[in-house]
């Protein structure tokens, strides 16, 4: 049988799908369908499956993956696209949803799309919950920052050598003489703050939990063996790229982080300027966390060594060699003179390298990770 490459165009209100045959440019088929139609979109390609070779694809979006799953359980071959990596033309200034089926359909017919992984439901579910903390953890920023410019404008400062949001800091805010109105609207914000708080501990108290699960207890403790890895922050890694081995070597899973270089060279002339700041956002701003006190030894501390007693000697080796790295890359840049904000994510980049060496590593028996 003939293939036919299915481009489809999700949005919430409907579903665009147009079929190319392998050759021609005259749809097979071209029919819109509701959203939240999922069956009938599976029963038109098991359809079409009964005289060609369906494969379709659509672009990765807030759709999720529910409509791939669907169509791959129903036995049809369906793929998710990377939107960033689409090839677009340059001249092309009208863009419908027909059209964009259309270019999805000849593009997966042309073999030029980069596809990405589709997590499976329990995979989801943990990434689900770790997004859960940030998303909570970026409120409760946000609201110490209103409460912080809600008592400067109103001439309030907390007394010299007062760390903010300390104990002492609490007992200071909650006494101050105010007016009903002010004190009814600072106890509001402080109200809603200390339910953030307590809620985003008990995100993180849940994540722990799944770090001590045995899918998970092992890769955590690879990473606990580095500097600036937690069982929270392995999660939130672990949790973003669940398989490693899909990346076939450092440099692949550096480009999947958005750390590296972007470069615009041409004949002799060499360009590279800031970091794309392409794939996953999230893994991005975990590994620019850890690496904020690379520099200030090259010696674990206590606690690191008492994470490390649950590794292997392999990875305790390679974490040693990543804390040594990170430490003369960060004192060799900044007497060049760099800024310590790029030295950072250099140092970040080369912690990405160390990370999925320690990752692909193959597996050998560990010790349980110390508490």
């Amino acid at each position: 049988m003939d293939r036919l490459s299915v481009g489809m165009d999700v949005h919430k209100e409907k579903v665009v799908m147009i079929g190319l045959p392998e050759r021609g440019d005259t749809p097979v088929m071209r029919e819109t369908f509701r959203g939240d139609n999922i069956s009938g979109i599976v029963k038109r390609l098991r359809t079409l499956s009964r005289a060609w070779v369906v494969e379709s694809c659509y672009e990765a979006g807030p759709s999720g993956y529910g409509l791939a799953r669907v169509l791959t359980e129903a036995g049809i071959s369906c793929r998710v696209v990377a939107p960033s990596l689409m090839p677009r033309r340059p001249g092309n200034l009208v863009k419908t949803d027909i059209r964009d089926a259309k270019e999805l359909a000849a593009a997966l017919r042309a073999q030029t799309l980069e596809f990405v992984r589709i997590p499976s439901r329990e995979e989801e579910e943990v990434r689900g919950l770790v997004r859960c903390r940030e998303d909570i953890a970026r409120q409760l920023r946000s609201f110490k920052q209103i409460v912080s410019h809600w008592l400067l404008s109103h001439g309030y400062r907390p007394p010299a050598k007062v760390n903010r949001w300390s104990p002492v800091f609490w007992t200071w805010v909650r006494g101050l003489p105010l007016p009903p109105l002010e004190r009814m609207v600072l106890d509001h914000y402080l109200d809603v703050l200390l339910m953030l708080e307590d809620r985003r501990k008990q995100v993180e108290s849940q994540i722990c939990e799944l770090a001590d699960r045995e899918e998970y207890r092992e890769r955590v403790c690879r990473l606990g063996s580095l500097r600036g890895f937690s069982k929270l922050a392995a999660m939130r890694l672990i949790a973003e790229v669940m398989d490693f081995n899909r990346f076939p070597k450092a440099s692949a899973f550096m480009k999947f982080t958005g750390l590296v270089p972007s470069e615009h060279s041409s004949s002799e002339r060499i360009r590279c300027g800031k970091i794309t700041k392409g794939g996953n956002s999230h893994i991005r701003h975990v590994l620019v966390e850890a690496v904020q006190r690379a520099h200030v030894s090259a010696r674990p501390g206590r606690s690191l060594l008492k994470r490390q007693e649950g590794a292997a000697g392999e990875f305790r080796q390679i974490a040693l060699k990543c804390l040594l790295r990170l430490y003369r890359k960060f004192w060799a840049y900044t007497k060049r003179g760099i800024p310590v904000g790029k030295v950072r994510v250099a140092m970040a980049r080369e912690l990405a390298g160390f990370v999925w060496a320690l990752m692909v590593h193959p597996s050998v028996p560990v010790l349980t990770a110390a508490a």
